[in-house]
């Protein structure tokens, strides 16, 4: 979280006419800014908007694009016979799907030079064309333009062609990242259809879900307080620049679509937490391509998930 004030200051000297001095205050270095209010947390559901592509959240300047997507980031404590020892956590994609959408969604997704588009693309007997699987879109397991519509490219010889969740445990300030995360953090890239059907790559399904990741962080080494930052990626961009106030390091080939933060406190008997929308301050330091990146002789991921730090 972070304040920026301006002042600006008339010089005396005429080759200076104006200095500019700005401050920035960032939470967790000794500053009075006030913490977000931490509320005892059951279960809550923080909404979000996917833009294409990414819109900062903090702008003040409505965007003029409207969403692809439109999200959720859910966050529930798991039952326990005592005090709550651990949080579960999944993020949820809808796509809106009116007929305005479906003509929108063609045009922004386009991308005609591309030669894969056309395994994503399929036209109905009056020559409209049918919204893809959305599941199949952003997952990354599965056989690839069978059970999903990405896969190596065979030129590049890359695949990145996935949407991934990620987690990090921090201190309070958001600092110091736990060991429990630091070399390993919580990631999944498997997205599923909300009923018990997956389909096929011809499937309408305009709803994605998250595996559930699942925060522990009761015991006895623990702290009581802390800070859970989630990226939420998508591992190609096609050329598109994210907004200048994002991080300059990419992720695989891709960018951040979305980053919450979670502040949370163990405190008598009940967790406490406040979850926010914002826009990153910072890449999530994971090497996308060495994790994807298929056994010798293979074309399949070897990527493995990492759903809980126990």
């Amino acid at each position: 979280m972070r304040a920026q004030f301006t002042v600006s200051v008339a010089s005396h000297r005429r080759r200076y006419s104006r200095l500019l001095v700005v401050v920035l205050i960032a939470t967790g270095c000794g500053t009075s800014i006030p913490a977000p209010q931490l509320d005892e947390l059951s279960r809550t559901v923080k909404p979000f908007e996917v833009y294409w592509p990414p819109v900062d959240p903090e702008s003040t300047v409505a965007s003029a694009r409207r969403p692809l997507l439109e999200g959720q980031l859910t966050v529930a404590v798991e039952p326990s016979t005592g005090a709550p020892t651990a949080l579960r956590a999944s993020a949820t994609l809808v796509r809106p799907s009116s007929e305005a959408d479906r003509l929108y969604w063609n045009k922004s997704l386009e991308f005609a030079d591309i030669n894969w588009m056309s395994e994503v693309r399929v036209w109905d007997v009056q020559q409209h064309w049918l919204w893809p699987n959305l599941p199949f879109m952003l997952r990354l397991p599965g056989q690839e333009r069978v059970e999903r519509y990405g896969g190596v490219d065979p030129g590049k010889h890359v695949d990145n062609d996935f949407a991934a969740v990620l987690i990090r445990m921090f201190d309070a300030a958001g600092e110091v990242e736990s060991m429990e995360t630091k070399h390993a953090p919580l990631v999944s890239a498997e997205w599923h259809a909300v009923d018990s059907s997956r389909g096929n790559g011809q499937s309408i399904r305009h709803v994605a879900r998250s595996d559930d990741f699942v925060v522990h962080f009761h015991g006895p080494n623990n702290p009581s307080r802390g800070k859970l930052k989630v990226w939420l990626i998508y591992a190609d961009f096609l050329g598109y620049r994210p907004p200048p106030s994002w991080p300059r390091t990419p992720e695989y080939a891709g960018g951040i679509l979305a980053y919450f933060e979670m502040d949370w406190e163990m405190a008598g008997g009940s967790l406490r937490a406040a979850v926010r929308h914002l826009k990153p301050t910072a890449a999530t330091g994971f090497d996308w391509a060495a994790w994807v990146r298929p056994a010798p002789g293979g074309d399949a991921s070897t990527a493995s998930f990492r759903l809980s730090n126990r």
